[in-house]
């Protein structure tokens, strides 16, 4: 059984489309772009939001909470959050991040 956990354990960062990068978040896809807040997006360009902030992706959404998100969907997650996708994918961290 421990064996079994632990290669599930190992397994997990593959199974996920979540790059972490050096701040210690996650972000979607298999790149961290730092954007001039400090903060990183998961796509090649950091696009600014109405409100200040940044994501990625090459369109934005408003989601119900007043947050944005960037290349997709709003999709509540489980923590209360919202990520960009049609399917939250936990994270080691349990954040989550947005698949398609």
């Amino acid at each position: 059984m421990r064996t079994i956990a632990l290669l599930v354990i190992l397994a997990f960062p593959l199974l996920t489309h979540a790059k972490l990068c050096p701040d210690g978040t996650y972000v979607r896809g298999n790149t961290c772009k730092l954007c001039p807040d400090g903060s990183y997006v998961g796509d090649t360009r950091c696009k600014i939001t109405p409100r200040g902030g940044y994501t990625g992706g090459s369109r934005q959404k408003l989601c119900p909470d007043g947050t944005y998100v960037g290349g997709g969907n709003c999709k509540l997650c489980p923590d209360g959050t919202y990520v960009a996708g049609n399917r939250c994918k936990l994270n080691p961290d349990g954040s989550y991040t947005g698949e398609r």
